[in-house]
């Protein structure tokens, strides 16, 4: 006779990449957004700063996997070290409700996913960091209109000179006769 073993109640699902569930028991999910600034000030004491834009948004997630849920731990291994056919690096459509709560859509793995046993608690701790691809902030950075670069079309005027026109005089000597009727055939 065989006993059936009741299923264990999955955790409520805080975090999912493409659909498909991250399972994390406490989980704890910070994300945090970067301004970078360049410091103006030189050798001076001021504190004027230059504004380099916001980066991209770092969603960073905790929590913890029973030993007795393997394959959890397997499928967070999986998420990260998967590539495209290309080879590069597979970005994830993110569902979460902070995700969403910041506007935060498609992610890559980012950093390291470290995971510690925690003997006491018969679990492994894990942690990783997923990296905003494709933000917002960057998609209207590359729809604004890029000032168009000054392009001249008229002609520029053209330098006029600073010595007086000489009109020459005419040559009405007789050296002038003889030229011409010599240059001429003779005719006249």
């Amino acid at each position: 006779m065989s006993f059936l073993q009741p299923q264990r109640p999955r955790p409520s699902v805080q975090l999912a990449l493409n659909g498909k569930p991250v399972y994390l028991l406490n989980p704890s999910i910070n994300i945090t957004l970067k301004r970078d600034e360049a410091d103006m000030s030189g050798q001076q004491s001021s504190t004027q700063k230059a504004d380099k834009g916001v980066k991209a948004k770092e969603m960073t997630v905790s929590g913890l996997i029973p030993y007795r849920e393997k394959q959890w731990l397997k499928d967070l291994f999986n998420f990260a070290e998967a590539t495209e056919k290309s080879g590069e690096q597979v970005t994830y459509r993110v569902s979460s409700i902070s995700a969403e709560a910041v506007n935060m859509r498609e992610v890559q793995f980012s950093g390291s996913v470290s995971m510690v046993e925690q003997g006491d608690k018969m679990a492994w701790q894990v942690n990783f960091t997923l990296k905003e691809v494709n933000s917002v902030s960057e998609k209207k950075e590359k729809r604004k209109t890029k000032p168009k670069k000054k392009v001249q079309t008229e002609k520029a005027p053209e330098a006029k000179s600073t010595q007086p026109k000489v009109v020459p005089e005419e040559d009405n000597s007789i050296w002038k006769k003889i030229d011409d009727a010599i240059g001429s055939g003779g005719e006249k």
